[in-house]
C-alpha cells in the first residue's frame, strides 16, 4: 500500500513537472510569436568630409550580369561627363611684355563652351581671364591684364568648363604654362 501511494504521489509531481514544461513552452512561444516587429526604416547614408569616413571595398564584385553591366555604364557615362580634351602650346611668348602668341583651343570633343584664366605661379595673380569659348574654336593670342618685365614666368592656365546657364563651373583643369618675355 505504501508503495502505491509512493507511486501515485510521483504520478501526481510528475504530472505537475509535465504541465508546468508544457505552459512555460506555450507562454515563450507565445510570446516569440506576438512581439511585435521592429519598423524598419530605410534612409540615405550620410555623406561625411571626415578623413576617416569608410572607402567603397574594392574586392567588391557584381552579384549578376545585368547589375555589372549597369554599373560599367553608369561609370562610363559620368567619366564622359566630367572628361575634358585639352589642346594647348605649354608655352607662350611675348616681344612686349602684353600680348602672346600661345594656341589655347576648346577641342571640338569637348561637351560644354569653356573659359581659361592664367595666374602668375609666385604671386597667384590673375593675369588673364579669357570670355567663354565655344566647343572647336581657339584663341592664338592674348593680352594680359599688365605689362610684364623681360624673362620667363611660371603660371597656370586652368580651363573652366561651363554649364549651358553660362553661371555654373562644370569642371576644372589646371595645367602648367611657360610665359615668355623677349
Amino acid at each position: 500500500m505504501e508503495k502505491e501511494k509512493s507511486n501515485k504521489k510521483l504520478g501526481v509531481i510528475l504530472t505537475v513537472v509535465i504541465v508546468a514544461l508544457i505552459a512555460v513552452i506555450g507562454v515563450l512561444a507565445w510570446k516569440l510569436t506576438h512581439q511585435p516587429q521592429p519598423e524598419v526604416v530605410e534612409k540615405e547614408p550620410e555623406v561625411t568630409e571626415d578623413a576617416n569616413a569608410l572607402e567603397y571595398d574594392s574586392s567588391a564584385v557584381a552579384t549578376d550580369e545585368d547589375s555589372l553591366r549597369r554599373a560599367v555604364d553608369e561609370m562610363a557615362k559620368k567619366a564622359a561627363e566630367g572628361t575634358m580634351a585639352l589642346e594647348m602650346r605649354t608655352t607662350a611668348n611675348s616681344t612686349d611684355g602684353e600680348n602672346f602668341t600661345c594656341t589655347l583651343a576648346n577641342a571640338a570633343e569637348n561637351r560644354y563652351d569653356m573659359y581659361m584664366t592664367i595666374y602668375l605661379d609666385d604671386t597667384g595673380e590673375e593675369i588673364y581671364k579669357s570670355g567663354l569659348i565655344p566647343l572647336g574654336m581657339q584663341i592664338e593670342t592674348f593680352k594680359t591684364n599688365r605689362k610684364l618685365d623681360p624673362g620667363t614666368y611660371e603660371t597656370t592656365l586652368v580651363y573652366n568648363q561651363m554649364e549651358k546657364d553660362r553661371a555654373t563651373v562644370h569642371s576644372k583643369v589646371s595645367v602648367g604654362l611657360t610665359l615668355t618675355v623677349q
